[in-house]
């Protein structure tokens, strides 16, 4: 079997470094890639097209998508771009789409809006809008203690400051695009949801209509921060296993 490991913003391909050794030890094989605009492929252009692209020609029949954090967006429209080609969707504390919304609208707005009180920073004092060459303009975190309360409470120092040295600006153009999914919802594509149950990101809530969104009830649970694949990465790998099996079905 083989994942298709999809990072989440700020984040690339990297992210996974820890993960893929041990989805391997299980006889799996795993890919992770960047999306464009993201990671080492920052000066390419970020829409939803070039990201459908990306992903249409990474996917071969019978993968598994994994999506963390905004990740989640990507592996539901590579889902809908191929979906005769996708065995399973894994949605990692991930994002879902809203037909006819935008990421932001799809995520809650408000979300963004509980960073400071998480951070105990005004969100000018963590966030900066800074622009990028080709790609325009990106908000960017601009404080490393910021992004590890957000994403890397429970890593190491080591850890924290090996993403941090790898973070990427997140190019704005692509909150304002409108999610149109025609095949997505209706393709009899598994899909399931993990929680990480100490997330800092944002809210249990938040999952839960994530979970509705997609029309399952039940997750697996991981107790991690938001990037379980840097400080739990075994664990994470075994219950990414037991999503492939079907376990919850």
């Amino acid at each position: 079997m083989r994942f298709v490991l999809v990072h989440g913003g700020y984040h690339g391909a990297w992210c996974w470094e820890k993960l893929t050794p041990h989805l391997k030890k299980m006889g799996h094989d795993a890919v992770a890639i960047d999306l464009p605009g993201c990671g080492e492929r920052l000066d390419e252009p970020a829409t939803f097209s070039a990201w459908r692209c990306a992903l249409r020609e990474v996917i071969d029949h019978g993968d598994v998508l994994v999506g963390h954090s905004m990740g989640g967006f990507a592996i539901s429209l590579g889902a809908d771009e191929v979906p005769e080609k996708v065995a399973r969707l894994i949605y990692l504390s991930a994002a879902v789409p809203a037909e006819g919304k935008t990421m932001s609208a799809a995520t809650d707005e408000n979300v963004a809006n509980e960073w400071p009180e998480t951070v105990g920073l005004a969100y000018e004092d963590f966030l900066e809008v800074v622009d990028v060459p080709n790609q325009g303009p990106c908000v960017r975190l601009s404080r490393q203690d910021a992004a590890n309360t957000l994403f890397y409470h429970d890593c190491t120092p080591e850890d924290q400051d090996w993403a941090w040295e790898r973070l990427t600006p997140l190019p704005l153009a692509l909150t304002s695009e409108v999610f149109r999914l025609p095949r997505f919802w209706n393709a009899p594509i598994p899909r399931d949801f993990i929680v990480t149950s100490d997330d800092h990101s944002h809210s249990a809530a938040l999952d839960n209509a994530f979970m509705r969104r997609l029309g399952i009830a039940t997750a697996f649970s991981i107790v991690s921060s938001h990037s379980p694949f840097m400080s739990r990465p075994e664990e994470t790998a075994t219950v990414l296993n037991a999503c492939a099996r079907g376990v919850l079905h």
